[in-house]
């Protein structure tokens, strides 16, 4: 055999009891899970007082772009994630249509001109990916924004006859190169200009070759069970499975709940719903996201000019003051206290304070200091980001306790050196795994050892239909982590959030050692994988 790991601690990722066992991995595969006998190999990993698991499958990121920036995978892999899905809330690098591309580069999380966009259509961003190699696996999701990206621009209509049906076609021919599902992004544009009928038609699409239906929910005016209803409704007529992202509700009332048994009462009726949420309670935003949707179809030039005139700053901080989002997020001391900038260029004198604090600072209404912070970032206004604290440790507790729910980071592949060091993102990043294991199981004992791994690894194989992965056993993919169990912990805060985890001393990906005693080996292992088309 290529591998053999001794003396571990199996959690095998079904949730069933751990065991004491011998691995032994040849040619990418596990070949052997022994109790007794001693398996001879090339290379031994002692893990005696350790815990062997698949390698962790991440349900929900945005590392489309930067894993071509650092294929590495760095703030990943070294988190014990062997597998992540890309193409989160509808924002994804492909379709590519020239008279649209801007619109498209605007909407692509983690852009960077070092990289030129030379695909067009999502097979090609695949067979993009896969020529440089990857140190994990990515599996990837058509996203609703970037079909509609190509066909419509920012249009806040809804789409011709023939816009929708092009937008069909561009969906199908995703599905056919490799796509696991359609994703939406609806509480933000260009995703939020369209209506439920429009979403449910492209469901049908890739539900017709076997995908999923993916959201990023609507409700970022409060309205969060709206959002969950109008996904099940999206399943139900489409007739596909559902995955919700992130879900929780709004500063501790009863929407979590409420979602929860609306998810379970769906699962009952025999719809396939799960859904994911990170170990945190606060997300990340662009601090754009609090503005009405109006203000997205302006280029930052018309907007900053518009801000910078006091009479016109004026109106438009009304405009916002009545829209719904506005009103929810940027009027209320309780969400201008838990909202903080963090990722900004020209404003760095104000990150990491509160908008409330910034306002203070200026001496101006919120509203209108936001509008000013926004204009003076300049291009990167639309893209200037803020954590906000949005959920409670009871409502978060309770969504991972659920039996439809999974682990996903909402994160990216990052690395605290190169090009991606200035990326100061949220600590979920770099922590997320560790965190779930050192934090909600060993320290407060919300979830067996077990029952997390589960949720991290058979969990979303599962959900994305992938049988081989996300499971030891003989004849599957030798995605592993081991690490120790009493030590294993996220660094990362949202002071410092570039720290990497401790206690993961080795992460093999298709029998490929890529973490070797805590530090990254420099090998690229990973496969691109592509959704199985459904034989009808």
């Amino acid at each position: 055999m290529d591998i053999a790991i001794r003396g571990g601690t199996i959690v095998d990722g079904t949730g069933n009891p751990r065991f004491q066992a011998n691995v032994g991995i040849d040619a990418g595969r596990i070949v052997e899970v022994l109790s007794a006998r001693s398996l001879d190999a090339s290379r031994t990993i002692d893990a005696h007082g350790l815990i062997v698991a698949p390698g962790f499958i991440d349900i929900h990121t945005h590392s489309d772009f930067a894993l071509l920036l650092n294929r590495k995978a760095e703030s990943a892999v070294r988190q014990g994630v062997t597998t992540s899905l890309v193409g989160a809330c509808g924002r994804t690098c492909a379709p590519v249509r020239d008279k649209n591309k801007e619109f498209l580069l605007k909407d692509i999380i983690g852009y960077d001109y070092r990289i030129p966009v030379t695909w067009r259509t999502f097979g090609e961003y695949l067979e993009k990916m896969e020529e440089g190699g990857v140190a994990q696996n990515v599996a990837g999701l058509i996203g609703h924004n970037a079909v509609r990206i190509a066909v419509m621009g920012y249009d806040a209509r809804k789409p011709t006859g023939t816009e929708l049906n092009e937008m069909k076609r561009l969906v199908g021919e995703s599905m056919k190169t490799g796509a696991f599902g359609l994703s939406t992004g609806l509480a933000y544009p260009p995703g939020s200009f369209a209506d439920t009928d429009e979403v449910i038609e492209l469901s049908k699409v890739a539900a017709s070759y076997g995908g999923i239906y993916w959201s990023h929910l609507r409700g970022s005016d409060g309205d969060f069970l709206a959002g969950v209803e109008e996904a099940i409704r999206i399943g139900k007529d489409a007739k596909l499975p559902v995955h919700m992202a992130h879900l929780c509700g709004f500063f501790g009332n009863s929407d979590t709940q409420r979602a929860l048994q609306m998810i379970e009462d769906a699962r009952n009726l025999g719809l396939d719903v799960t859904c994911d949420l990170y170990p945190y309670l606060a997300g990340a935003n662009p601090l754009a996201a609090f503005l009405p949707q109006s203000v997205f179809t302006r280029g930052w030039r018309d907007l900053a000019e518009e801000i910078r005139d006091p009479a016109r700053r004026k109106r438009l901080a009304e405009e916002v003051r009545r829209s719904e989002v506005g009103s929810f997020w940027l009027t209320r001391k309780e969400t201008l206290q838990g909202i903080q900038l963090y990722d900004c260029h020209e404003n760095r004198a104000f990150k990491g304070k509160s908008l409330a604090e910034i306002a203070e600072m200026k001496q101006m209404d919120p509203i209108e200091s936001v509008l000013e912070v926004l204009a003076d970032e300049g291009p990167a206004m639309y893209k200037t980001g803020v954590i906000a604290q949005w959920m409670t440790e009871k409502d978060n507790f309770a969504v991972y306790k659920a039996p439809s729910h999974m682990v996903g980071s909402d994160g990216i592949a990052l690395a605290p050196y190169g090009e991606l060091a200035s990326f100061k993102f949220h600590p979920r990043s770099y922590g997320t795994f560790p965190r779930v294991i050192g934090r909600y199981v060993r320290e407060r004992g919300i979830l067996t050892l077990e029952e997390a791994v589960r949720k991290m690894t058979s969990a979303p194989a599962r959900r994305l239909n992938l049988k081989d992965r996300g499971i030891i056993k003989e004849g599957a993919w030798a995605d592993l982590i081991i690490f120790d169990y009493d030590h294993i912990l996220d660094m990362s805060t949202y002071e410092e959030p570039n720290l990497y985890p401790e206690g993961i001393g080795h992460v093999i990906m298709n029998g490929v050692t890529v973490i070797e005693n805590g530090q990254h080996t420099g090998r690229l292992p990973g496969k691109v994988l592509r959704h199985a088309l459904r034989q009808d």
